[in-house]
């Protein structure tokens, strides 16, 4: 497996596969140098860091395969990464960690389009609604996916999967919410997830649809990288090692299946 290098609280993962993954809100590394935000949201996406370790060592381990992996290790009430940089730190030191995690990411959404044309991206993140299902983010609040399939479709390019209906045969709202989207894969696989075929919006109005990472390197730019979020609840899937560790290789059974079924790729071993 590819060795990550640790550069200015960021982990990163030089991969070989056209699979990007990030966490920002995991780290817990507090610079002495560097000040503390004054406002923002602090909250620590509790073990996302380990979350997205054990989903790339899982990958490793069915595909002899490393996605790109981009991670960090600084606390978010440093610097919230998945912002705005005018919104995201305070000090300016903090700009350096900031920098260098989107830069990562940049860099590895051009290895991943020149060596493989496509890819995918997923952007990391833990939440605690009352219902704990996985929420997929796509861009589209949850109002938009209680729209009827008629009037949902035409969301397609505010979404950041814009433009994977020209590698994958089924049609968006398939793509979105269908029995091979990643959410019914999920469900497949015992977690609930939204949006999917049992699960087509958040009831309870609880949902996360995705914030800066996933609208910067998603495919809102017509690129041929697609993006989704995923907000995992901590219940059953990241508040024990067993249960991370389960979840992460129901993940990567999803992320293959995905790649298989839309980009026509079988990285299996």
């Amino acid at each position: 497996m590819t060795k990550p290098i640790v550069k200015d609280y960021i982990k990163y993962y030089q991969g070989n596969a056209p699979i990007i993954l990030s966490a920002p809100h995991g780290g817990e590394h507090f610079p002495k140098d560097i000040k503390t935000r004054t406002k923002g949201v602090f909250d620590k996406d509790d073990y996302t860091y380990e979350l997205i370790e054990l989903i790339i060592k899982d990958f490793y381990e069915k595909t002899n395969l490393t996605p790109y992996g981009v991670i960090a290790e600084i606390s978010r009430e440093i610097v919230d990464i998945n912002r705005e940089k005018d919104e995201a730190y305070e000090h300016e030191k903090a700009k350096l960690p900031y920098d260098t995690f989107h830069n990562f990411i940049k860099d590895s959404r051009k290895e991943v389009e020149k060596v493989f044309g496509k890819g995918i991206y997923f952007d990391i993140h833990g939440q605690s609604h009352p219902k704990a299902y996985l929420e997929f983010g796509y861009l589209l609040d949850n109002d938009t996916l209680r729209l009827h399939e008629s009037k949902l479709r035409e969301y397609k390019e505010k979404s950041s999967i814009n433009t994977l209906s020209e590698f994958s045969q089924e049609c968006f709202i398939d793509q979105l919410r269908g029995p091979h989207s990643m959410g019914s894969l999920m469900c497949n696989q015992g977690y609930d997830s939204i949006p999917s075929v049992k699960l087509p919006y958040a009831s309870d109005g609880n949902y996360f649809e995705g914030a800066y990472d996933t609208i910067r390197y998603g495919s809102l730019d017509n690129g041929n990288i697609n993006g989704i979020q995923i907000e995992f609840p901590y219940l059953g899937c990241r508040d024990t090692q067993e249960n991370r560790r389960a979840c992460a290789k129901a993940f990567v059974n999803s992320i293959l299946k995905f790649m298989e079924i839309h980009f026509k790729m079988d990285l299996k071993r």
